[in-house]
């Protein structure tokens, strides 16, 4: 006599056929592991790539080249969305708040990931804990700009001149909380040097009054300022990179004369936090694609960006190290938005 099922009569009676036995195995597998199923199927409907910045920028510019590539590896739509404002935290928290089904992600940038919700947006999201890193995509170097009515021409000459005049000198910003902005408060106080931060609306405005002269300084990107310094409007006293750039030799990095000194902006890929391992994993591999494309690296070079390749987990560690370096740079700074 056969020993009793655990499934009773009805496994008895009604014995599975071996179809149906792998149907129910498939069926456990799909409840053990819900994403896999849908994931497998991914993308089925247009993909949001939302940019925290206006149209017609950089930020902007970068992702439409990114989006066009990735939909022809994905066989779906890229929608690039501006949703500008607070220098990209709006965005920031948007996507914060999306669903995690890969259908919203975002250009990650320095000011809406790192720099903004630590000042800005304080509170309003974790910078990086409510998103998934997918990869790093670009570093776009600063410059260390001036107007050429600023007797300095050296890092040590402007550093001997602040001192000389506390609070006397001005450098500007895109806007409190930016890039550049911090770039400056780390610049001072690695100098030891009282310098006045006048912030802007814009890094349109911002230029426009360095040129004129009403302020003194800036550390923005090359992309906003290198076209002035070939005409000689501004002067290029050094680059905010770690070493000198290999397109500008004879400029030096702040660096060397302030050891360990460094601004940069960068971007990144990005998405909600609890995306997919399977998502995170397509999209990671479409991307490192999409960057090692030439005419891609071309028009980040356009765009005085150089493309960079890596892992999620690369772009998590880096994206960890700058959230450390800019926590401690405003604690140290005492730096609060009024």
């Amino acid at each position: 006599m056969s020993p009793p099922s655990i499934f009773g009569n009805t496994f008895m009676n009604h014995s599975l056929t071996r179809r149906q036995a792998l149907q129910t195995l498939s069926a456990a597998s799909a409840i053990a592991i819900p994403g896999t199923v849908w994931a497998s199927k991914w993308p089925e409907k247009p993909i949001r790539l939302m940019v925290g910045f206006p149209a017609g920028g950089g930020a902007d510019a970068m992702a439409r080249t990114i989006g066009s590539e990735l939909q022809k590896l994905l066989g779906s739509a890229v929608i690039v969305e501006n949703k500008n404002g607070a220098t990209g935290t709006i965005c920031g928290q948007f996507v914060a708040q999306a669903a995690p089904d890969g259908y919203t992600l975002m250009l990650a940038h320095i000011s809406s990931n790192a720099i903004g919700p630590l000042l800005l947006a304080k509170g309003k999201y974790h910078p990086l804990d409510d998103f998934t890193p997918i990869g790093l995509a670009a570093i776009t170097p600063h410059l260390l700009v001036v107007n050429p009515k600023l007797p300095v021409k050296t890092v040590p000459e402007l550093i001997a001149l602040a001192k000389a005049k506390p609070g006397k000198l001005t450098f500007m910003s895109a806007g409190m909380g930016s890039a550049p902005h911090l770039a400056g408060e780390s610049f001072k106080l690695a100098a030891g040097v009282d310098v006045l931060h006048v912030p802007f609306k814009g890094t349109g405005e911002a230029i426009t009054s360095l040129l004129a002269g009403e302020v003194d300084m800036t550390f923005s990107t090359t992309g906003s300022t290198m076209q002035h310094v070939k005409a000689g409007k501004l002067r290029a006293i050094a680059t905010c990179s770690a070493k000198r750039l290999h397109v500008l030799p004879d400029l030096p990095a702040v660096a060397e004369t302030l050891k360990g000194y460094e601004a940069t902006t960068w971007y990144g890929l990005a998405g909600p936090a609890k995306l997919p391992p399977e998502l995170v994993k397509r999209l990671e591999s479409a991307l490192q694609t999409v960057l090692r494309l030439p005419h891609v690296q071309t028009r980040f070079g356009e765009l005085d960006a150089e493309t960079r390749t890596g892992s999620a987990a690369d772009f998590r560690s880096f994206w960890q190290a700058e959230l450390a370096k800019y926590a401690q740079l405003i604690a140290k700074t005492n730096l609060q938005m009024s």
